[in-house]
């Protein structure tokens, strides 16, 4: 019998076993379910061992099928990291390469680059901001060294270091009836619709509110958030619905939108993190993570940072481009 396994294969199954949903990871991985549903028993034969305890809409790992998971996370990062730096021009590897969430306002950081300059003249800094996802996927195929993303993430065979919160605020157009309240709940916006990203920009934070939401009893009809926080705030301030938003980004002031902090805005909030590979022994990466610490100081002083944000005025026609998914 031929016992080969093949890297497609690892993929699907790891989808699977993360989502815990052949729906769910078909829809991720953007084909029908029945060749993935074919690609696990396929698997499964060449392994000779169930992976998937199966019962009804609902599947849980076997024994077998957490140790698999392992290594075949392992074995896909290794695979994404040699074809990575296999492919990379010897100027493209050199220096640091950093990634930055976009969830968060980009002047909470915005002094990174400069000030490691004037630290370490000799290493590049090559910064590309981007969503949690994308840091954690290029982190774990070698195309960036360290990372500053959002939490909850999918961040196994990662190393993560808290390093402030973010709590969620409201937004929404100045006339609306809650709008004279210094504070709202999910209550006071449970008919309004709500703009919302789609779950698979950031399965584990979606995953995570959806729970929260569930709590509160909160399930208001939903409208696909877009990604430029500009268009996001006209469509708020024209009355077409309301947004949860990282408390950092409310320094981008728009006419028409009222910013209003949120009961359950600690639990809906983003961590904010700084991640790097397990194993990692780079000198530069170590380097940068101490000097990050360094610079951001104590947790009091970092939170600090995001309570009382000095707003910035926002133009329609201004070129800036922030984006707001997570």
């Amino acid at each position: 019998m031929d016992r080969s396994v093949n890297l497609r294969q690892l993929k699907y199954f790891v989808a699977v076993a993360e989502e815990l949903s052949f729906r769910r990871a078909a829809t991720r991985l953007c084909i029908t379910q029945p060749p993935l549903s074919r690609q696990i028993h396929a698997l499964e034969e060449h392994l000779g061992a169930l992976l998937f305890e199966r019962g009804g809409r609902r599947i849980a790992l076997t024994d077998a099928g957490m140790l698999f998971l392992e290594r075949a996370r392992a074995l896909l990062r290794d695979s994404d990291r040699l074809v990575s730096q296999f492919g990379q021009q010897p100027a493209e590897r050199s220096g640091l390469n950093l990634g930055i969430t976009t969830v968060i306002d980009a002047s909470l950081f915005s002094w990174i680059e400069p000030e490691f300059a004037q630290r370490f003249p000799s290493i590049r800094l090559n910064v590309k901001r981007q969503l949690s996802a994308a840091c954690v996927r290029d982190l774990n195929r070698g195309v960036l060294d360290v990372a500053v993303i959002g939490l909850p993430s999918h961040t196994e065979g990662l190393v993560v270091e808290h390093l402030l919160d973010e709590p969620m605020v409201v937004g929404l157009a100045v006339d609306h009836p809650a709008g004279k309240k210094r504070t709202l709940s999910l209550s006071d916006i449970r008919q309004d619709h709500l703009f919302w990203f789609d779950r698979k920009l950031n399965p584990a934070y979606h995953d995570h509110c959806e729970r929260i939401f569930a709590r509160n009893r909160f399930a208001p009809p939903r409208i696909i958030e877009p990604s430029d926080y500009h268009i996001l705030l006209s469509l708020v301030a024209e009355g077409q619905g309301v947004a949860l938003i990282p408390r950092s980004l409310q320094t981008m002031q728009r006419k028409g939108v009222l910013y209003k902090d949120l009961d359950e805005g600690e639990q809906l909030g983003i961590a904010i993190a700084i991640a790097r590979r397990t194993g990692e022994q780079s000198g530069q990466v170590t380097g940068f993570i101490a000097f990050l610490k360094e610079r951001l100081g104590s947790l009091g002083a970092i939170s600090a940072m995001t309570s009382s944000p000095a707003p910035r005025s926002f133009s329609p026609s201004s070129t800036t481009t922030i984006r707001i998914s997570r």
